[in-house]
């Protein structure tokens, strides 16, 4: 009798082809995988490590029983597009400087001039990995060990905002950072960095806008590393219409 249909006959199954569908049925994790490797970014192999042995949190989770995420990875994602050229909103009605990220990605072609204060950093975090601020606070308050999703963020960051703001310096004006996302299915995962050192000041509005991006999924970090007698005020906006999921860890100290 002559075999048709989508399985393969007896006798000709590929060892791969098995292992990669046994895997999917056992780890839904594999939707998101691919998009998590071969990460430089700090700490991304041990945080791999991490995402490979927690499970997915289910409604039998303490912290997740009543938001079910099981949904989120159902189906793969495409890497974030940080080409894409959206159009930008009106600027808000007092003087900001504005940063903005297109699918978690920096654009320094559609943000203001950055350095036009001295004693204030405000750039792509990629940009500074090497520097010693950031490699004595990055990934110091984010612990991956009991998180999935801050393993997953910390495994493969798309990019992200470095502030740094130099002992008694007061940022002259509020930092508005800008996310975008567009509409494609992307796994999009901003990783920021505010370090201020003792007695500066700076307010930072953090502003999300997507439209019609129901398939869309931000998982984002933000460490706050904040100095004695030092200021930081955070503003958070939101103008999503059918958006993504986002999911958030946030850690000061």
């Amino acid at each position: 009798m002559p075999f048709s249909g989508n399985v393969d006959p007896p006798g000709r199954q590929d060892d791969e082809y098995l292992a990669m569908n046994t895997a999917t049925m056992t780890d839904p994790k594999t939707t998101v995988l691919p998009l998590l490797q071969a990460s430089t970014w700090p700490g991304a192999a041990e945080a791999m490590a991490q995402v490979h042995a927690l499970p997915v949190p289910t409604s039998k989770t303490e912290a997740w029983k009543y938001t079910r995420v099981g949904k989120l990875f159902n189906q793969p994602y495409a890497a974030p597009n940080g080409e894409a050229t959206p159009a930008l909103p009106a600027r808000l009605p007092f003087d900001t400087t504005r940063v903005v990220f297109v699918n978690g990605h920096f654009r320094a072609d559609l943000s203001d001039d950055l350095k036009d204060q001295k004693g204030v950093v405000i750039d792509s975090l990629k940009h500074h990995l090497s520097h010693g601020p950031v490699k004595e606070h990055y990934g110091t308050l984010a612990p991956t060990s009991e998180r999935l999703f801050t393993a997953m963020n910390t495994a493969a960051p798309t990019d992200g905002l470095i502030l740094l703001v130099t002992k008694g310096v007061k940022v002259e004006k509020p930092i508005h950072v800008l996310h975008i996302t567009t509409r494609e299915r992307q796994l999009i995962q901003p990783r920021d960095l505010f370090i201020l050192q003792e007695g500066s000041e700076a307010e930072v509005i953090i502003e999300h806008i997507a439209l019609d991006t129901p398939e869309a999924f931000v998982n984002s970090v933000r460490e706050c590393v904040v100095g004695e007698g030092a200021r930081l005020m955070i503003h958070k906006l939101r103008h999503e219409v059918n958006g993504p999921a986002n999911i958030s860890f946030e850690g000061c100290v």
